[in-house]
């Protein structure tokens, strides 16, 4: 595997959002950083390393000049990359053996919800490799208010009846490399008449509900806090449907984290996926699973 972060960026607000936080990503992880820039109409060029291009010139340009310094004086090894071309395909083949592949996404206040665009959902629903579509700071009105040397918080759905060790894996890699503390969420089902509409439930019975599902939890989480000691794991299980709750879960993380089965089809991103990435006010990771 071509382990390496890919950032896609085109010059936007979000290009630069998903440049910044792929740049970070991979100082975290010790990882080699390619931005990717794909036009129908510009000729393809030779990889330039970005520490040999000018601020104003070349793929350069299409990153925040802060960016650009920071990337040059830090120990990251970066690649920049102009190619022509269908940008789905295009971004599908670089994203090949990747570690992630990062995208923008643009706010939609109106509706209260976000449009990653038909790129990035193409994107999230075909690609083998962790898709990431990263919100900008001013997007993120849920954003988490850190108190002092309180660090970011991640949080991952989980469905103990398709647990999946690549879900869980990426998640514990990922806080462990940021620093983060790390909620897994699962959803227990509210009973329902039989025509699927919920039945209301007292406290006590939500409480029993959610209590009977959070074994089945724990047992799928079962030896990942002793193989990533440092990551601060924190449970819980909540009635409801999953992509309800794993959007109000996401209120004040950094990042959710929400799997996608390769076995449902190549070219389906999943109710729960899909409610996740147009609604959690945060960035949201999409990693496919068997």
């Amino acid at each position: 595997m071509n382990r390496r972060v890919v950032a896609a960026i085109d010059g936007s607000p979000g290009g630069l959002a998903a440049a910044d936080w792929a740049a970070r990503q991979a100082l975290y992880r010790g990882l080699p950083l390619a931005l990717v820039h794909v036009s129908r109409e510009q000729p393809p060029v030779e990889a330039i390393p970005i520490s040999a291009a000018s601020p104003g010139g070349g793929v350069s340009r299409l990153i925040s000049d802060k960016a650009h310094r920071d990337m040059i004086h830090s120990d990251l090894d970066i690649l920049t990359v102009q190619m022509a071309g269908n940008p789905r395909k295009v971004l599908l083949h670089e994203a090949g053996g990747a570690e992630m592949l990062v995208l923008g996404s643009r706010p939609l206040r109106s509706l209260g919800g976000f449009v990653p665009g038909r790129l990035g959902l193409h994107l999230a629903a075909h690609s083998d490799r962790p898709v990431i579509i990263v919100r900008q700071p001013e997007e993120t009105e849920g954003g988490r208010a850190r108190g002092p040397g309180q660090g970011p918080t991640m949080v991952l759905g989980l469905d103990t009846d398709h647990r999946t060790d690549e879900l869980i894996d990426f998640a514990f890699r990922g806080a462990q490399a940021a620093g983060a503390d790390l909620r897994v969420v699962g959803a227990a089902a509210p009973p329902v008449f039989p025509l699927h509409h919920f039945v209301p439930v007292s406290p006590e019975e939500r409480a029993r509900l959610e209590d009977r599902e959070r074994p089945a939890l724990e047992q799928a989480l079962k030896g990942w806090s002793e193989k990533f000691p440092e990551v601060q794991v924190d449970i819980s299980v909540v009635l409801g449907h999953p992509d309800e709750v794993l959007v109000d879960a996401s209120q004040g993380a950094d990042l959710v984290i929400v799997g996608r089965r390769r076995t449902v089809g190549p070219n389906h991103l999943g109710a729960v996926a899909n409610a996740v990435v147009h609604h959690a006010p945060c960035t949201v990771a999409v990693v496919p699973h068997d």
